[in-house]
């Protein structure tokens, strides 16, 4: 499955080291481009930012779209109908996949990373920056507008529920 709660601490790990590093180490070339051998690399934007903006944008795709009920928030999560396979390629898996109801814990979740991406893409891409920085202002502003929509497991025959009924520490990595 495909996880909002769980890509969002781990998008936050990768733009987190790369703020990091760019702020107490700026001479550093660990994290550049071409120092990670992967698909992306040589395209002129650091290795670490290309793997985090895979999962940026799934967060953000995650987002109900404006003019929608709840707009703004994000969906819990995405995961087949039953357990895949393993090992099993995506391509080849076959399961039918569920989008999960939005939750606050998940539209939080976005609203901080995307905020964080906002501020690491600036300055590299402005358009995706932008775009960032406006998800995580909606996100912000759903999750205020619905700070009890937990997520309460009914959905876990294929995928793990991954719920949270203490959103504090949400609401404060957002506001942060």
């Amino acid at each position: 499955g495909k996880y909002v709660v769980n890509g969002g601490i781990s998008a936050w790990t990768l733009l987190h080291m790369y703020e990091h590093f760019s702020r107490y180490w700026p001479s550093s070339e660990a994290l550049s481009d071409g120092k990670l051998n992967i698909p992306e690399s040589s395209n002129g934007m650091p290795d670490i930012l290309d793997e985090a903006r895979w999962e940026v944008e799934f967060l953000l795709a995650m987002q109900v779209p404006v003019g929608q009920p709840k707009a703004g928030m994000a969906h819990h999560k995405l995961h087949d109908e039953g357990w895949t396979g393993i090992p099993t390629r995506p391509d080849m898996d076959s399961n039918r996949r569920s989008l999960v109801y939005p939750t606050t814990a998940a539209t939080l979740n976005l609203a901080a990373v995307a905020a964080q991406a906002a501020r690491a893409w600036r300055g590299i891409d402005n358009g995706f920056a932008d775009k960032c920085l406006v998800a995580a202002k909606r996100a912000w502003d759903a999750a205020a507008v619905n700070p009890n929509d937990i997520y309460n497991d009914e959905f876990n025959s294929g995928g793990g529920g991954y719920g949270d009924s203490n959103l504090s520490d949400e609401f404060y990595w957002a506001a942060v």
